[in-house]
This record gives C-alpha cells, sequence and structure tokens, in this order.
C-alpha cells in the first residue's frame, strides 16, 4: 500500500485486511532505489495506491518464498525501519499485537488525563506505522475522531493552536522537531477552552525545548518513547503537580525493561546503560532477516540501541542512540547534548551533529545550522556562544550553514545517514564560500 494522506486510506487498509492480508506500508516519498530493495526483500503480491486515482496491479517480482513465508497467521502490517540493501528489517505487527499495545496506549491517556479523547488531531504526513498507529489505529482504540489537519510546517505553524481550538482537539501528537518549530513559530495559544493532551516522542526531548514549549503555551506535554519494534509507545510519560509534564518517560507500560551497562551487565536499581525490552507485545524478529533478529536479541531481551538513565523510583529518562556518541578529549559526547544547545540559541530553525574521524585517528564533531528566515547568520558568534555554553570539548570543530531542510524519516526524525552525506558534499564545497563556514 503507498501511503497518501487521502479520505480513503483507511478504508482501503481495512479492505486489505477484510481479504486476510498483511499490508506492506511503502512511504509515497521513497525513491525508486529503496522502493525496490523494500519490493524485493517482501516480495507482495499487489500494488495498491490512490494517487491520482485508485489502481491495483500485479506485481512480478522473481520469488523466492512462498506469499506469506515468515508472515504469522494474523498478520497486520509489514514496516520497514531500513531500506538497506545488504540488510533490510522489517517488523511484522500482528492484529493481537497492535490491538493489545494500542488499547494499553488509550488506557494510558485516559490515566493522565481522566477521560479519553474525542477527537485527536494529525498534523503528520501519513508516512508509516508510527504516524498511522498514533494517530489513526489510536484513535479507533479510544473511539475517538481523527481531525486532519494541514501538514505541520514553517508556514502553517502560526496559526496551529487556532486551529486546535477551531476543531476541538482534545490530544496532539508532535515530535520533537515540530515542537521546536511551534517554540519559534507559532502565535499564543488563544486559551479559550481547555488545552489538549500534547505527547512527543520518536526521537530525544530536550528539557530546555520542553520547558519553553511549556512555558509559552502552558500545555503540558508528556514524554513517550516507542519504537516499531514495540507495535507503537511502550512509556507515556508522566506530569507533575502542576499538569507540566516531566522530562522522563516514566516506566514501562505493557512491557518490561532493564538496563545493561558498558561491561555487559545487567544494571540493578539507578544507573545507566542500553535499554532492553521483552514482553508479550514485542516483535519476534526482523522479517526474514535472522541474522539481524539475532544480533538484536539476547534471550528474550530485545536490545534497543537506546542509552537511558533510571532512577530510584524506577521512571526512564532517555540519554540519546549509543551509535550517535563521539569520543573526544576523553569524554562521551553524544550528538544530541550538541544540538539540544545549538536549538537553544535565537535564529536558529534546525540543526544536526555529524562525527568527524581526524587523520590522526580521533574523533571531533561537526555541525549543520539552518538558520530562521530573516535571521542575520554570523557563523563565528555561532561558534563562540556554543563554546560558552558547552565548554571547548563538547564545541563542534566546523560548522557549516545550510539553507534546505535536513533530510528526515518519514516520522521526522534526522536521517543520520543522510546527513553524513549531505555534510561530506557540503564540506567539499565549503571552502568556495567561507562566509558559511565557523
Amino acid at each position: 500500500m503507498v501511503l497518501t494522506d487521502h479520505p480513503d486510506m483507511l478504508p482501503l487498509l481495512l479492505a486489505v485486511w477484510r481479504l486476510k492480508a498483511a499490508a506492506l506500508l511503502v512511504d509515497s516519498a521513497w525513491g525508486e532505489r529503496l522502493r525496490d530493495t523494500v519490493l524485493t526483500h517482501s516480495e507482495p503480491e499487489a500494488m495498491v495506491s490512490l494517487v491520482p486515482e485508485l489502481s491495483v496491479s500485479r506485481l512480478n517480482i522473481a520469488r523466492t518464498h512462498e506469499p506469506r513465508q515468515g508472515l504469522p497467521e494474523d498478520a497486520a502490517l509489514l514496516s520497514y525501519t531500513s531500506g538497506s540493501t545488504g540488510d533490510p528489517k522489517a517488523i511484522v505487527m500482528t492484529h493481537t499485537r497492535l490491538s493489545t499495545t494500542m488499547f494499553a496506549a488509550a488506557a494510558a491517556v485516559v490515566r493522565h488525563r481522566g477521560e479519553a479523547p474525542a477527537r485527536v488531531a494529525c498534523s503528520m504526513r501519513l508516512s508509516g506505522s508510527g504516524v498511522l498507529n498514533l494517530h489513526y489505529t489510536w484513535a479507533v482504540c479510544a473511539d475517538a475522531a481523527v481531525v486532519v489537519l494541514p501538514e505541520l510546517e514553517l508556514k502553517t505553524a502560526r496559526d496551529y493552536w487556532h486551529r486546535i481550538e477551531e476543531n476541538e482537539i482534545d490530544q496532539t501528537f508532535l515530535v520533537p522537531h515540530l515542537i521546536e518549530l511551534l517554540n519559534h513559530a507559532a502565535a499564543a495559544r488563544p486559551g479559550t477552552r481547555a488545552p489538549p493532551i500534547c505527547i512527543t516522542g520518536s526521537s530525544p526531548l530536550s528539557q530546555r525545548t520542553q520547558d519553553r514549549f511549556q512555558r509559552r503555551f502552558n500545555v503540558g506535554l508528556l514524554n513517550a518513547f516507542g519504537l516499531t519494534e514495540t507495535m507503537c509507545a511502550a512509556f507515556f510519560g508522566e506530569y507533575d503537580e502542576h499538569g507540566m509534564g516531566r522530562n522522563t518517560i516514566g516506566q514501562p507500560s505493557l512491557l518490561k525493561a532493564r538496563l545493561r551497562d558498558a561491561s555487559g551487565k545487567v544494571v540493578e536499581g539507578p544507573g545507566e546503560g542500553e535499554l532492553e525490552l521483552s514482553g508479550p507485545t514485542l516483535f519476534d524478529g526482523y522479517f526474514r532477516n535472522p541474522s539481524a533478529t539475532a544480533a538484536a536479541f539476547v534471550g528474550s531481551w530485545f536490545k534497543t540501541g537506546d542509552t537511558m538513565r533510571r532512577d530510584e523510583r524506577g521512571r526512564y529518562w532517555v540519554m540519546g542512540r549509543l551509535k550517535d556518541v563521539v569520543m573526544k578529549g576523553g569524554f562521551s559526547v553524544y550528538l544530541i547534548e550538541i544540538e539540544e544547545a545549538v536549538l537553544d540559541v535565537p535564529g536558529v530553525q534546525e540543526a544536526a551533529a555529524v562525527p568527524l574521524q581526524l587523520p590522526d585517528g580521533s574523533e571531533d564533531i561537526g555541525l549543520l545550522v539552518r538558520w530562521l528566515p530573516g535571521t542575520p547568520s554570523d557563523m563565528a558568534a555561532l561558534s563562540n556562544d556554543l563554546r560558552s555554553r558547552l565548554g571547548a570539548v563538547r564545541t563542534p570543530r566546523r560548522i557549516i550553514e545550510i539553507t534546505s531542510p535536513l533530510p528526515r524519516t518519514g516520522q521526522e526524525k534526522l536521517d543520520r545517514r543522510r546527513v553524513l552525506e549531505m555534510w561530506r558534499t557540503l564540506s567539499e564545497q565549503a571552502s568556495n564560500d567561507p562566509a558559511r563556514v565557523a
């Protein structure tokens, strides 16, 4: 199924399920190479699209498997998290696991809010299972309506809260990148009705971004956490005594969680380490990729690749991704630390830090920065500002200004691989435009 924001998208999905088929979710924004890789690996029998009109076509793909080989009987969705030719990773979401997870998510909101939402807003492009489940499937399990608003971007951000109140929205989900966009560009919330429950997730949320959002709009922001491998969110954050969201993701729902430190030992009590998850709604393994499955599990425990801190109350706090760490001057520096500090600088619209390999074998940090329209860019001043905020060790070695948006995945996460490709390309060009480099 080629995903698109169309009124017939969900009826089409239900029709596929009525046929007892599983739906392979294809993002309409995928490039030809990625789409071909996914289709070759998954071997679907047909392609269905709604744009420019409903079309159903048989696919003549060379088959190495039986049509349902590797799919359980109640398979509902097939969602790819990586389309790498050598290591494609797809998660099979079964009806049982998906419905159990989504009803639990709906119940978590009722615990927070006291009642179920009647109207759920979707301001994100329908790009994959994340957007589908966090809005549409969630709404079904909460017995709510979905209100599809204009996609949230710079030109629509100013009137976001007006649209939320005009459409009597009770619940909305926004990734941290869009939270930061609202912080910079949205007008004040009118405040003529009770604020909606606002949930964020899909990438780390900085304390500064959360505090600024809550202070500006007087809306509590819950910090949730989940993965495609867990079907949807598995942690739902918590409010403080004033109804504002804390930065913790809280404790897990449905799944068990533990931490494993750098030495390979399971952490007991408070501490830091890689998050591992286990439980009935966790996926069984990557579709037709036994080597990736074997590498991802320790017994029944799934290694998420996310580093977390657990406090004395058993609450979890996101620190970053294991692979998004640079060793500089004997210190571990998370790329997200740098990005959070940069986004706190007035006038910065978005930023991405990248690891640099130096000729002597040591590591350092590079930085791509895009300014808000109309903001004068002074790269030397930005570098000095970051040095005062971060200290010498964490200050990027080189900063390059960009004018086009950073590459992101369907759920608005930074696409780290493509960001690194962008850095390499721009690094070669930057020597000809020294004003854009610090």
